[in-house]
């Protein structure tokens, strides 16, 4: 038997058998930080991203993170979610980056009857904003939880995030001090910073560097973008 009858008898059996198989396309939501989304093309839908910065100085991921839901409430009128492990979000200065905090739903983990430790309270409801629906952009703000307690977050955990979040027309975005996700994320970017003085030696700008440690598509990992600034909030 020639391997074309082969084929055809499979074929008969088996219609997909030997049918390509592309990986569809993701759409994005833009930072609205220029640079960011030239080296990236953006936030994907339906996937999961991990924007990571140091502790030990403002690394910048909360100004992009404000960037981000100004873009998304705002510029896009998406209706997001704020998970909240350290309750460290300030709706003031989200407001002056340009959120609009009437499409935005914040959970403010630790403040509930639950004697759930913050980092599993906010697991726990990021699972469940993520399966509900009805949430463009869904961020997880993890900053203020110690790192050793994050990384004792099983793998097998941000791999069930990034499988029920690609059925999603969904942005899971974790916002930490280092990535975790590792493969089971479809951008990486790690973010750090240098204060800009100006006249009066107040510290008015951030000049951001962000690095792309992991992407699915487009670019490769390691790409550096020039750097750029973002006004301060307490400017």
């Amino acid at each position: 038997m020639n391997s074309a009858v082969l084929r055809a008898q499979i074929e008969l059996r088996i219609p997909s058998a030997f049918a390509l198989h592309r990986r569809p396309q993701h759409k994005f939501i833009p930072t609205g930080i220029g640079r960011i989304d030239e080296l990236t093309g953006g936030i994907p839908l339906s996937a999961l991203t991990e924007i990571c910065g140091s502790p030990l100085a403002s690394s910048g991921k909360s100004s992009v993170g404000a960037c981000l839901l100004a873009q998304a409430t705002t510029g896009r009128e998406i209706f997001c979610a704020l998970v909240d492990a350290g309750d460290a979000f300030d709706p003031a200065s989200a407001e002056a980056a340009g959120v609009t905090l009437s499409r935005l739903l914040w959970v403010r983990c630790g403040k509930s009857r639950q004697k759930l430790p913050p980092l599993e309270q906010a697991f726990k409801v990021a699972d469940i904003l993520v399966q509900s629906g009805g949430f463009g952009l869904i961020a997880v703000d993890l900053s203020g939880i110690p790192e050793p307690v994050v990384r004792k977050v099983p793998v097998a955990s941000w791999f069930r995030f990034s499988r029920v979040v690609e059925k999603q027309p969904t942005a899971l975005v974790f916002l930490g001090q280092q990535p975790h996700a590792t493969s089971c994320a479809g951008l990486v970017l790690h973010l750090k910073t240098t204060p800009a003085l100006w006249p009066g030696n107040l510290f008015t700008q951030l000049n951001i560097e962000a690095e792309v440690v992991r992407i699915c598509e487009r670019k490769p990992a390691g790409s550096v973008a020039p750097v750029f600034s973002l006004q301060s909030q307490w400017a």
